[in-house]
This record gives C-alpha cells, sequence and structure tokens, in this order.
C-alpha cells in the first residue's frame, strides 16, 4: 500500500496544513532545536546554494540562509500552499530584499531541478511522504553539484517516541485503533528502519550514507495549562485524527485521559516534556 503523491498534496493543503499554520510557533518552538542540529552537521558556507525540502512554514529555511549570507541562495521547496504563504511572510519580514532565499510550490520527486544546482540538501522531516521514495532522491541527487551533500533527520519507530504514544495510548482507552499502516508507508515513519533509509539512498546512487541515533527532548507547549496542550494536540498532535472522528459524548472524556497519561510530564514553566529519537542521515553525491 501507498499513499500516491496527489493525495499528499490534497492532505498538507486541507485541514492538516491549516492547522499547523495556525499553531506554527508553538510546532516550531518544538522542532527547532532538531533542525538546528542537522544544519550543523550540514555546515553550510557562506556563498553556497542550499536546498531545503519539505521547508513547510520556512523557519529552517532561514536559519540556512543567515548561513549562507547574501552570496548563497537558499530555496525551500513544500507541496503546501498554506504554509508557504506563511514562509514568504516570514522571509520578508526577516530580509525584505529576499536577496537569498526564494521558495517554490512543488514535489521534490518529481520537480526539474536545474542540474547540479545546489551544494547540500537539507530537510527537518520533510523527506518521509515520497510515494516512490528511490525516484525521489534520485531526482534531488540530481540537484547536487559533484561534490554536493545531503543531511536529515527523520523519526525513529513511534514505539520509541513517547510523544507519539503516551497521549494515542490514553486515547485508545475510549477509542478504537486506527487502521494499521504497512511498514514503509509514505507517512512519519516511512524511515524508521535504518537499513531502509540506507537501501533507498544507495538505490539512489548516494554514497557514504550515514544513519546515526539523534536523540532530542520534544518540550511542546511552553506557557501553556495542561487543559491548553492537550487541546492543541487535540488539533494538531498525534491524537488529532482519532478526536475529531470520536462521538460527541466521548470528545471530553477523551481529553480527560490524555490529560491525565500527560500530567507526569508537565511543568507549569516548560510545558510538556518527552524524550524523542530520530535518525540523522547524511550522504555525498
Amino acid at each position: 500500500m501507498t499513499i500516491d503523491n496527489a493525495t499528499q498534496i490534497e492532505f498538507w493543503n486541507g485541514e492538516t496544513g491549516r492547522n499547523w499554520v495556525t499553531h506554527d510557533a508553538l510546532m516550531e518552538a518544538m522542532l527547532q532545536p532538531l533542525g538546528e542540529a542537522v544544519i550543523n552537521t550540514l555546515a553550510p558556507q557562506p556563498g553556497e546554494n542550499i536546498l531545503d525540502i519539505g521547508c513547510g512554514c520556512g523557519h529552517t529555511s532561514l536559519g540556512l540562509a543567515d548561513r549562507v549570507g547574501a552570496d548563497g541562495l537558499v530555496t525551500g521547496i513544500d507541496i503546501s500552499a498554506p504554509m508557504l504563504a506563511v514562509a514568504s511572510q516570514l522571509a520578508g519580514e526577516h530580509n525584505a530584499e529576499l536577496s537569498s532565499i526564494q521558495f517554490v510550490e512543488a514535489d521534490a520527486q518529481t520537480h526539474a531541478f536545474e542540474p547540479e544546482r545546489y551544494d547540500g540538501v537539507f530537510s527537518r522531516f520533510g523527506v518521509m511522504f515520497f510515494e516512490d521514495p528511490v525516484a525521489a532522491f534520485a531526482n534531488i541527487r540530481n540537484a547536487l553539484r559533484t561534490s554536493g551533500r545531503l543531511a536529515f533527520c527523520c523519526w525513529q519507530p513511534r514505539a520509541v517516541n513517547p510523544f507519539m504514544t503516551v497521549p494515542a495510548m490514553a486515547a485508545l482507552e475510549l477509542l478504537p485503533a486506527p487502521p494499521e499502516m504497512p511498514p514503509r508507508t509514505p507517512g512519519p515513519f516511512a524511515f524508521e528502519e535504518a537499513d531502509y533509509v540506507t537501501e533507498v539512498l544507495t538505490s539512489a546512487g548516494f554514497e557514504g550514507v550515514a544513519v546515526t541515533p539523534l536523540g532530542q527532548p520534544l518540550t511542546f507547549g511552553r506557557g501553556l495549562s495542561l487543559t491548553d496542550i492537550v487541546e492543541r494536540l487535540v488539533q494538531i498532535g498525534p491524537i488529532a485524527q482519532m478526536v475529531r472522528e470520536a462521538p460527541k459524548d466521548l470528545q471530553q472524556p477523551v481529553r480527560d485521559k490524555v490529560i491525565d497519561a500527560v500530567a507526569p510530564f508537565y511543568a507549569e514553566d516548560s510545558g510538556m516534556t518527552l524524550d524523542g529519537q530520530f535518525w540523522q542521515v547524511t550522504a555525498r553525491k
């Protein structure tokens, strides 16, 4: 079973994309340290051209643009028009001339990149959704210069990520489990197997592939009450779809279950903090 690219485009331009925009600041505060770690690994240099895949609302692209400076160029590519609208607005506020950053609404699997244009390719959770990952990475590799390098991060398995499991297990006490997706199905956990990531990149022509563990606590909802945090999880987090589709008489009981489950991980000053386990992936052309 696969999720075709057209379905992904519809998904990220629909309610999910709009919800992400609504909660952009909250999500960015949680994910920013991960992006910074991978940017440091990629080590963009002044004057380089960098491609940011799945750039979303543009925060990582702005960070990359700061590294390459006015003589470099960052191209952020994403399929979500609502998120790219935020990215363009933020870029305009960040740098009125937009001299070192541009955004493209397109699918990186099929987009006709200029060959050998980029010195580096970066992604923070933007490469796990391709219908044909080998074809996608072959296309991306073609956009890299001869000495080009790749660095991205992706989720390790759901089971080792309590941000995903703790709220979900609480909700499942009252709700039916959603359909189980086959391994490697396009989605957040498509690249949970390190060997599979290596296989995909090697098949796409990359060399020197390295998949290393990256641990980073996920802090969600700093400054919010526990009730408000759970309400955000219902809108954008791992239980959003389950709760949206639940009968009305179970909506509040499910929230109460989740509040009880995440309470041990909550502090008034810092919000909810749960360990996160990811893969940092590097390769070269």
